[in-house]
């Protein structure tokens, strides 16, 4: 396996993923899950699988139909793979725009590839900037 792209691969799915959520919204926040995925938002319980997920998402809406209430944009800042390819995280830093306000959090995104895809299996957020300046 080649370590450098595995890394870069990992790198591409990160942005790809932001990319069609700002243009599918929630459907393509799901989609991009592992039937057994988590998300872990800061200050509130887990929800895992597609179903919960999609209920602590729902916000995001489709912004091809109408402005969403909640938006998500983040930029991913480095990547890891295990040696076999198999296992990879994400770390990176997202801006949240709602009703009240925007604020900056920080991530990490710990995917699994499956049929040669990426997948993700734990979402984590929390407040604040992973690395003050750095975006998105």
């Amino acid at each position: 396996m080649d370590a450098d792209a595995a890394r870069l691969s990992l790198l591409q799915a990160d942005i790809e993923f932001d990319r069609d959520v700002a243009q599918r919204g929630l459907e393509a926040w799901v989609a991009v899950f592992a039937p057994d995925g988590a998300v872990f938002p800061a200050g509130e319980p887990l929800a895992r699988g597609p179903e919960q997920i999609r209920a602590l998402m729902v916000k995001l809406g489709d912004p091809r139909k109408a402005p969403p209430e909640f938006t998500l944009h983040w930029k991913p800042l480095g990547a890891e793979v295990s040696a076999d390819g198999s296992l990879g995280w994400t770390y990176g830093q997202a801006i949240v725009t709602s009703a009240s306000g925007q604020r900056r959090t920080k991530y990490v995104t710990v995917w699994r590839k499956t049929d040669g895809t990426w997948k993700i299996v734990a979402d984590i957020g929390a407040p604040g900037e992973a690395v003050p300046g750095a975006g998105p």
